[in-house]
């Protein structure tokens, strides 16, 4: 996820439209017993102006886990919106170095902010019986209320 700030400029380019797929190197989800489903998708594009940069772009990614009220398999796609300033000027906070951005900062925060906190089979989820632990999606148990 570099973009070599250096080669636009000898190009005469002071935008850039980008798109890749991103592979965390570390678990991003705060989720239990869920997962990134493949990678995440990144658009976007950046401009540059003078010694800084603005990278605008989206990241999307599917959620693959236990539902978190009937623990049956659900998924959840999240697609989030980014936008941050790089510049090579001391103390950034995403800096240019050697000429180059590297998008994987800004990204693994969207995606770490932007993650549910729960997923669901399905928005009317009944989840399970507390009493017998029967998944009342597939039906009703017999326990007494």
């Amino acid at each position: 996820m570099i973009i070599d700030v250096n080669k636009l400029k000898q190009q005469g380019k002071e935008e850039e439209e980008f798109f890749f797929e991103f592979y965390p190197d570390r678990p991003l989800l705060d989720l239990p017993a869920a997962e990134i489903s493949g990678g995440v998708k990144v658009s976007g594009k950046i401009r540059i102006s003078g010694r800084k940069a603005k990278a605008e772009g989206r990241a999307c990614y599917t959620i693959r886990g236990e539902c978190s009220r009937c623990l049956s398999l659900a998924e959840k796609t999240v697609a989030e919106e980014f936008d941050c300033e790089f510049s090579s000027e001391a103390g950034a906070e995403f800096p240019i170095r050697a000429g180059l951005i590297d998008l994987t900062a800004p990204v693994e925060e969207t995606v770490i902010t932007s993650a549910p906190m729960v997923i669901y089979c399905r928005d009317d989820c009944k989840g399970v019986c507390p009493r017998c632990g029967k998944n009342l999606n597939e039906g009703e148990c017999n326990c007494k209320n």
